[in-house]
């Protein structure tokens, strides 16, 4: 090969190189954007009496802009306890930070909302009724601009003793998550 083609072939390289840089698919996060969807997983309580559970949810997100989220979550899960059934059923609203990266979407946010733990057991002398709040950490790929998949994990603290439980987190859950996009 002549050094001509040589750097014709550098040239063509550089070029081709520019366009797919140059023509990346748009970012996946946008304003005004609505997402519904559900997921299912695992649910553990911090405390070694209570086994980890199967967990399902469904969650509904508005996008106040590119990288903040609205968002509201239902959760359900199931547990054991000292041979007694324990049901978790939990309703929590709040704000999502997103970090959109082309396809790849990390993001982190905060939560607040209604817990219901029903059975005769529960988990260090919890309420049948209790206020909490979640820290969330998740990562959704957007498959297509319209449907995405993902996975998050939350950190749950109740509010009746929140030094103690904040900082202990009682619950930790993890779902993998599929949703649909529509609105942008």
């Amino acid at each position: 090969m002549g050094r001509q083609a040589v750097l014709a072939v550098r040239r063509f390289s550089v070029l081709a190189a520019a366009a797919v840089f140059l023509s990346t698919p748009m970012a996946s996060a946008f304003e005004r954007q609505w997402h519904v969807g559900g997921g299912f997983g695992f649910a553990a309580f911090a405390d070694g009496d209570t086994s980890t559970g199967p967990a399902i949810g469904i969650h509904g997100a508005y996008g106040l802009s590119d990288v903040f989220d609205l968002k509201v979550d239902l959760l359900g899960s199931r547990h054991t306890l000292e041979n007694d059934q324990l049901r978790l059923l939990s309703t929590t609203a709040g704000i999502a930070y997103k970090m959109d990266v082309i396809r790849w979407v990390p993001y982190f946010g905060a939560q607040v909302g209604y817990y219901r733990l029903d059975g005769n057991q529960r988990p260090e002398g919890l309420p049948v009724n209790e206020l909490g709040m979640s820290f969330d950490l998740g990562l959704d790929y957007a498959v297509r601009r319209n449907f995405g998949l993902g996975l998050q994990l939350r950190y749950h603290g109740f509010l009746a003793d929140p030094l103690s439980s904040l900082g202990d987190a009682p619950l930790f859950t993890g779902l993998l998550r599929a949703e649909y996009r529509w609105g942008w």
